[in-house]
């Protein structure tokens, strides 16, 4: 599995980020040596509590069309969080879950590339009430930093642990109230966990790709020991470094928990899209105070609201193609077809690496990988902190072509200047024209995302700014105002009590036309080097 890419896996990127921030701020006239963990405590650009409170009324306008019987499935609240530099100033969407019996909420991180729900506190065995223990087990290795000398393959990030089924229920801490169940799902609870999932306020993990990526170990006898799943190769930095074992134990497929629940309530009647669609507020969370869960700058839609809300129908729809993996759906592989920048005159393309999923796994979207990878030459990330604030911004964006549905081409939008301040922060990577292709937690700023598991697509669609918001950003250097009440990409809505059209997501006079948004032509978060110099340093 792909999922919790740890940034450090590439400490020669993080060098040279760190060399690119030290250029930046030299390009500006401060000599500071910027950390990650600088950036996980700049000043917060935007008011959170504004947009919490915009996150929690679009949520509960949904439900409330959903409680009428005019929509169908589920709108839940999403939290954030970053950790410190200490655990890699990884940053999440969480959701708060309960298990049956248990009072206190599991804030679990929400990945796109695994499809395993795992909690980390092993205590939990002893509390949760009416479960089944099954005899089944799971050990989970993923991509990490470390490996052994005599073991090339072995890795430092893994769980193990025993698998239970039972009801889990979503919660939503500014109402006190359960939100969604999910019923009767596997789910494991963890005797031996390292990995940034349980580190912080981080209690787990809810993997919602297929279920190819989810399996258990059937075990031999009642008693058995689970930890013996893991077999350690060496200890580097205090850390286990090995790889799971139970080859000659019967591997038991296990559906993943959302991919079940939505195929339910399909085969039910409830909902006719087994589809789900993240947003999050990326702009809000920019100065968020490390190891803290911060509420509602994000939003989950389940079933057909995930392709019918105000995010959905207020930009263009662009459908990529999911590849299958000889016939099975395993996560959200897409395929890159070339990389242009039309300000440079730059086309790049070949990427043989993209078209090798089942094997290879490259190219893909993740929300569990907290960074942007583009496979282009070291030397293109370089430029963007050599180069001047005014001149990228004419320079305009990065275009990713990306294989559509039906052999169309999909065409994604960043903006040079923001990709600038990605760079400098530790959020984009340069891996080479045969590395990585990662649209990771940071593409939330500009696209909503939907992932339909029935029609097999990820569908990107645009998030216009509104103009307080794009104000802001850009800052009176840049010809905006110091000062703005508003927060994060919504689109100027109707009043509250105008639902229908909120949660059609119904375009106002002053919502942007999805037709002339164009992303290089609106502010940027962050303003790359320009406003990092001296965020960093207030």
């Amino acid at each position: 599995q792909r999922a919790c890419k740890l940034i450090n896996t590439r400490s020669n990127m993080k060098l040279s980020s760190a060399l690119a921030t030290l250029i930046a701020f030299q390009r500006h006239g401060h000599s500071i040596w910027a950390s990650a963990e600088d950036h996980a405590q700049r000043k917060l650009l935007l008011n959170q509590a504004d947009a919490a409170k915009r996150v929690d009324d679009v949520v509960n306008i949904a439900m409330a069309s959903v409680d009428a019987g005019d929509s169908h499935g589920v709108a839940l609240p999403l939290n954030y969080v970053v950790l410190s530099g200490n655990e890699g100033n990884e940053q999440q969407l969480t959701v708060a879950l309960r298990l049956p019996g248990v009072e206190r909420v599991q804030h679990v991180m929400i990945d796109t590339g695994s499809s395993s729900l795992a909690f980390c506190d092993k205590s939990l065995i002893d509390e949760v009430v009416n479960t089944t223990k099954t005899d089944y087990a799971q050990c989970k290795k993923y991509d990490g930093a470390l490996s052994c000398q005599d073991d090339p393959s072995a890795g430092d990030s893994f769980f193990v642990g025993q698998v239970f089924k039972g009801n889990i229920t979503a919660y939503n801490s500014e109402t006190g109230k359960d939100i969604a169940s999910m019923d009767e799902v596997y789910f494991g609870i963890l005797s031996n966990v390292q990995n940034y999932m349980c580190l912080g306020p981080l209690n787990g993990i809810i993997g919602v790709a297929y279920s190819a990526l989810n399996s258990g170990h059937k075990l031999p006898y009642p008693d058995y020991n689970i930890l013996s799943l893991w077999n350690e190769s060496c200890q580097v930095d205090n850390k286990s470094v090995g790889s799971c074992t139970g080859n000659n134990m019967t591997k038991v497929p296990l559906p993943a928990p959302l991919e079940q629940i939505l195929k339910e309530d399909d085969e039910s009647g409830y909902i006719s899209a087994e589809a789900f669609g993240l947003y999050c507020d990326y702009a809000a969370t920019i100065g968020s105070k490390v190891d803290t869960i911060v509420p509602s700058l994000g939003i989950f839609f389940g079933g057909d609201m995930a392709l019918n809300n105000t995010f959905f129908n207020s930009g263009t729809p662009q459908v990529a193609a999911t590849p299958n993996c000889w016939g099975e759906y395993v996560s959200y592989f897409l395929i890159l077809k070339s990389i242009r920048v039309p300000g440079l005159n730059m086309t790049q393309s070949g990427f043989s690496q993209c078209n090798d999923y089942c094997s290879n796994a490259q190219c893909y979207t993740d929300s569990g990988t907290s960074y942007l990878s583009v496979p282009l030459p070291q030397s293109e990330c370089n430029g963007l902190v050599n180069t001047d604030d005014d001149t990228l911004k004419k320079m305009g964006s990065m275009l990713l072509d990306i294989e559509g549905v039906n052999g169309n081409t999909i065409t994604l939008s960043l903006p040079l200047l923001w990709l600038a301040d990605q760079y400098v922060t530790h959020r984009l990577f340069c891996t080479g024209t045969s590395g990585d292709f990662i649209l990771g937690f940071p593409i939330f700023q500009y696209y909503y995302l939907a992932y339909d598991m029935k029609s097999n697509t990820v569908t990107f669609i645009d998030l216009p700014l509104s103009n307080e918001t794009e104000a802001f950003i850009n800052g009176p250097e840049l010809g905006g105002t110091t000062e703005s009440p508003s927060s994060g990409n919504f689109v100027n809505l109707p009043p509250s009590n105008e639902t229908e059209a909120l949660v059609n997501g119904s375009k106002t006079k002053e919502s942007p036309s999805s037709g002339n948004h164009v992303h290089s032509t609106i502010g940027f978060l962050a303003v790359g080097s320009l406003l990092l110099a001296f965020q960093y340093i207030l």
